[in-house]
């Protein structure tokens, strides 16, 4: 059993992580270091008499000794300087379930599936108590893109899963899931959400139903996902995953459900009835021929009649056009493309042209936006204290209108807050691509 928390790091950062690496350190007042909590974090998570002279303390993307250093050039890279600086997060464990090496062991691969794939942790597992507990300090922006890791509730349901899966395949006991008593949390439900917006989990289960489909065996399905350029790992009899560029494992039960365990798979590609593709590892997914209700066209004869018989009987048809499906590596870029198409949509149809029109547009549509959220709200409560069914019934019926208002102008907003994202960045390389042409001219006049 393990129990999970984390925390926002804003201030003092080299004084966590001096703290964490020398208890002594703790007495110089170094109060001009504007990232003295991250310091303090680090410093804390380190220190010798909690973690035997330093022997179960791990970098992921940064080397231990100068773990600090390394996150403020991350910081200083891109500019992100200011803000929450990092986060600072912990996994306990119940008395005596675990040794230091295996604490150590499940921390670190804690870290790397949680943060590995962009931002630089480091793991540190203290023994100075009766629960043996893993400490993690989190730059809070990524080496890889520069941008932001945000805590929020459904990355934490994420960590919480993660952490239980960890423990399962440990042999260790695992809490059961429950609603915070106070807030009436559910971490299920906000997890279930996280996978289904995070496009490298939708893409890989889009990838892996297709893969059962189209295996006549369990070793043909493996076979299809490794040319689709996904890594196949086993885990205490568990299937996961992975794909370049990602680093983040994906245990398939785990995040999709029981229809993915090995057993559901193999039973499925069993009893799966769907159209099969000749070579499906090479020409991906086609469009066929339509059939209706999957009969034959009697209208053809002779050899190419006997062809199409036989097709139909092993369930594999011709297509009209090969249509290539796209590498892993592409779909996400024409998911940009088209996320960026309806950026432009949203700009053309509201005639914005102006920065003023675009922010008042955003602050009219978030207006609107919590106008619709403050009368939901009034609607549930009065649906909690409603007598009868049919009054109940009433308010769910103008709730469900809300919630088709809701959701549009939702979409709006997240749009809003992409395109004030990349106009910064627009900009800038607008100025590049002005100063290159100037350079360019410049070199042509001296000639």
């Amino acid at each position: 059993m393990a129990t999970t928390g984390i925390w926002k790091i804003k201030k003092r950062l080299d004084h966590v992580i001096e703290y964490t690496t020398n208890m002594e350190k703790t007495l110089n007042k170094s109060n001009e270091n504007e990232f003295n909590d991250l310091h303090n974090a680090i410093e804390y998570i380190e220190s010798d008499y909690k973690t035997e002279k330093q022997l179960y303390v791990t970098g992921i993307n940064c080397s231990p000794e100068i773990a600090y250093q390394e996150m403020i050039i991350t910081k200083k890279n891109y500019s992100k300087e200011d803000g929450i600086l990092g986060f600072h997060a912990f996994q306990s464990f119940a008395e005596g379930e675990v040794t230091p090496e295996q604490a150590h062991e499940i921390g670190v691969k804690l870290a790397q599936e949680m943060w590995g794939d962009r931002f630089e942790v480091l793991v540190s597992t203290h023994l100075n108590t009766n629960h043996l507990h893993n400490h993690f300090v989190i730059n809070s922006v990524s080496f890889k893109d520069g941008k932001r890791y945000y805590d929020k509730r459904e990355t934490y349901a994420e960590l919480r899963r993660l952490s239980d899966s960890l423990c399962e395949e440990y042999g260790l006991s695992v809490l059961a899931e429950k609603t915070c008593k106070n807030s009436k949390i559910n971490y299920a439900n906000y997890y279930k959400g996280y996978i289904e917006k995070d496009n490298y989990y939708t893409i890989a289960k889009r990838d892996i139903d297709f893969a059962i489909r189209q295996a006549y065996s369990y070793r043909d399905f493996e076979s299809i996902l490794k040319t689709m350029d996904y890594e196949i790992m086993y885990r205490a009899n568990k299937l996961s995953i992975r794909r370049e560029p990602y680093k983040k494992n994906i245990r398939i039960e785990r995040y999709f459900g029981n229809e993915y365990s090995l057993e559901k798979i193999k039973e499925r590609i069993a009893n799966e009835k769907a159209t099969r593709i000749p070579f499906p590892e090479e020409y991906g997914i086609k469009k066929y021929i339509s059939r209706k209700n999957d009969k034959i066209n009697h209208k053809n004869k002779g050899i190419y009649a006997l062809y199409l018989y036989y097709c139909y009987l092993l369930k594999v048809f011709p297509y009209e056009k090969p249509h290539q499906r796209l590498p892993a590596s592409m779909r996400n870029d024409v998911r940009i493309m088209q996320q960026i198409s309806e950026e432009i949509r949203l700009l053309v149809s509201n005639k914005i042209e102006t920065n003023q029109q675009f922010f008042l547009f955003q602050e009219e549509k978030q207006k609107q936006l919590d106008t619709l959220l403050d009368k939901r709200e009034k609607l549930w409560y009065q649906h909690k204290k409603g007598k009868t069914l049919e009054e109940k019934q009433i308010i769910l019926k103008s709730i469900d209108n809300l919630n088709k208002q809701i959701a549009p102008l939702r979409k709006e907003i997240n749009l809003c807050s992409h395109i004030e994202e990349r106009v910064p960045k627009l900009e800038r390389n607008i100025q590049q691509f002005e100063k290159e042409i100037e350079k360019g001219v410049r070199s042509n006049d001296n000639r």
